[in-house]
């Protein structure tokens, strides 16, 4: 019914990206916000990439290159890194999701945190590769791994938070 009126298909194609770039970047924002506890002094998780392959895998929402790369932009102006790098890895994030995951995963598949934790970590070792060819400069690795770490402990905690609230909500409409 939308697809017959353009004007109406446009408007809600346009609405969702701007959503899914609100979304996003609010995700990152609160990332960085979590810094300011001492428990997330050293490195904060990547709460960013978790969002991104729930929002693909689980709720089929699709964010577009454009979408991550003026949010990866944006991100690394307001926060003084590097320009680009955040990009690059939201956008390497989203392809190798797209080639490794969406070829392998079922409905109920056990291998989704194997998956994620494959993905996360190539992705952010091109990152890191990049960084180090850029700064010219090896940093510390202790948080280098608290990051890694902390957002590889945090995935199946989300996502056992999401499957229990739609176990519940499945409940309470029956």
């Amino acid at each position: 019914m939308i697809k017959n009126n353009n004007i109406f298909y446009y408007l809600y194609k346009f609405s969702i990206s701007i959503l899914s770039f609100v979304f996003l970047f609010f995700i990152l924002n609160f990332q960085s916000s979590l810094s300011f506890f001492s428990i997330f002094e050293i490195s904060t998780p990547s709460l960013i990439s978790i969002g991104i392959y729930l929002c693909i895998v689980r709720f089929n929402i699709n964010p577009s290159n454009t979408i991550l790369f003026l949010t990866g932009f944006l991100h690394d102006i307001m926060n003084g890194n590097n320009i680009g790098t955040t990009s690059i890895f939201l956008l390497l994030f989203r392809y190798f999701i797209s080639s490794i995951i969406l070829e392998k995963i079922s409905e109920k598949d056990q291998e989704e945190w194997i998956y994620f934790t494959i993905i996360f970590i190539l992705s952010f070792c091109f990152v890191f590769l990049f960084n180090l060819i850029i700064n010219f400069s090896i940093p510390e690795f202790s948080p280098i791994f608290f990051h890694i770490g902390i957002t590889l402990i945090l995935f199946p905690i989300i996502n056992i938070s999401i499957d229990f609230f739609s176990f519940v909500s499945r409940l309470i409409k029956n």
